[in-house]
């Protein structure tokens, strides 16, 4: 299959966002959109996990449903701190209903989410054009609102919209010259640095025989080192036990977990949880890994382009846009990431397609666009930074400052088992998590 000379709208990358992004512009009425991919086929990976309320109310695009089938509505998450608070809830989901008509957590793999995207894709006629790799863009040298983008097999495409959805190491954002890096490093960082947060090892399993209950809804296991989560996804008609994801973080003295994680590698993660202990000890010993069916690992870190909007020197060429991973990337911690790049999809979706109906060439609405998301991309770059340090319980000196200024000799970890203690015990705090976690109030 060949690329075509020209097209309106190009979309590099066909993961959830590119998906999500070509469907928004079907559902108003475009129908000159190119979609490309450098993969031969669908991604197998799947590091997100969930989706979000906001996401689900934001989907204009006719998929809301079809994600609530293949997944895991949840209503509630729990903890277990084994800094002494013991099991505790930390959001209820069901508190949400008077809010929205999903009062739930969706725990869905990315690979699902992408297989029902690319099925409606499908059903919308899109045709996703596979492997080509962009590798370049240029103004196009006789139209002053084209771009033309150069792919690897020497093949081009004038565009008017280049929609960069191709990750954190996209290409389009690379070509266009566009800064990312952590909001918060100092100013003479070099311009592709990043914050590291921590190393994580992560897969989908199934365990041995007997389970705890305690595992039949999301579970997260607080140390005073980091953390430990297993979610079990929907069962599938056929299925012999259900599946788990779990995610593991790696203690910050342990060397770099292997790329593909066995499951002796995450049994020793398991093992060093505390969930054993949260279990009640003896009588669950047992519970092991029996298989894993994907696993990898990433080290957390936080990254935002300094525009999601531009066009090349001398304002040149079509508009270049960034959403999803190639916009910003963050710590996995609350779940956002593929929830913010799905709601940049769907509003880019808003935003462009009266464009496209009236042939204007003003750059405003696309601004604000870009100025909107991006507000909020830092929002939640800081939120996730916020989550992770609740969750980490190791503040290094062993001392909470008040107001930064006095230091106090309590552990991180103690301060947070009182926290727990109290939210516990408080369904308005653990619905306001539910609140913060969903996205509703920001989409």
């Amino acid at each position: 299959m060949s690329l075509p000379e020209i097209a309106e709208v190009l979309i590099v990358g066909a993961g959830p966002t590119g998906l999500a992004c070509a469907l928004s512009l079907h559902q108003k009425g475009c129908r000159n959109i190119t979609v490309v991919d450098a993969a031969e086929t669908n991604a197998n990976g799947s590091r997100a996990m969930v989706v979000h309320a906001a996401t689900l109310e934001a989907s204009s695009i006719g998929v809301a449903q079809s994600l609530v089938d293949a997944g895991n509505p949840t209503k509630t998450i729990k903890g277990y701190d084994l800094g002494g608070s013991g099991l505790v809830t930390i959001a209820d989901f069901g508190s949400l209903k008077s809010s929205t008509q999903f009062p739930f957590l969706l725990v869905i793999p990315q690979t699902v989410t992408e297989r029902v995207l690319g099925e409606h894709v499908r059903a919308a006629g899109i045709k996703v054009l596979r492997p080509f790799k962009a590798v370049g863009i240029q103004p196009d040298q006789h139209d002053k609102e084209y771009t033309r983008v150069l792919f690897e097999s020497g093949q081009t495409v004038k565009a008017r919209y280049v929609i960069g959805a191709d990750g954190a190491r996209s290409a389009i954002r690379q070509a266009a010259g566009i800064e990312f890096m952590d909001p918060s490093a100092a100013p003479s960082a070099p311009a592709a640095s990043s914050e590291s947060q921590g190393q994580v090892a992560l897969g989908d399993v199934t365990y041995t025989t007997p389970q705890p209950t305690l595992l039949d809804e999301p579970l997260f296991i607080f140390s005073h080192d980091g953390l430990f989560l297993s979610a079990p996804m929907r069962v599938s008609e056929g299925e012999p036990s259900r599946t788990y994801r779990i995610v593991c973080g790696v203690p910050p003295n342990d060397k770099a977990p292997p790329s593909r994680p066995d499951k002796h590698y995450l049994q020793g993660l398991f093992n060093k949880s505390g969930l054993i202990v949260a279990t009640g000890g003896r009588s669950y010993q047992d519970i092991v890994i029996d298989k894993v069916a994907w696993s990898t690992r990433y080290r957390a870190r936080s990254s935002i382009a300094d525009t999601f909007f531009t066009r090349l020197e001398g304002g040149q060429g079509g508009a270049i846009l960034l959403i999803g991973d190639a916009a910003h990337i963050h710590s996995p911690a609350g779940g956002q990431g593929m929830n913010l790049g799905l709601r940049d999809a769907v509003s880019l979706g808003t935003a462009l397609a009266p464009l496209l109906a009236s042939s204007s060439l003003d750059d405003a609405p696309l601004q604000a666009w870009a100025d909107k998301r991006r507000q909020l991309g830092l929002a939640i770059i800081n939120f996730t930074k916020s989550i992770r340090g609740v969750a980490g319980g190791h503040n290094g000196g062993g001392m909470v400052w008040i107001g930064g200024v006095i230091p106090v000799p309590i552990q991180w970890s103690t301060l947070r088992s009182w926290g727990f203690w109290v939210l516990n015990r408080s369904p308005w705090l653990q619905g306001l998590v539910a609140w913060r976690l969903s996205g509703l109030g920001t989409i």
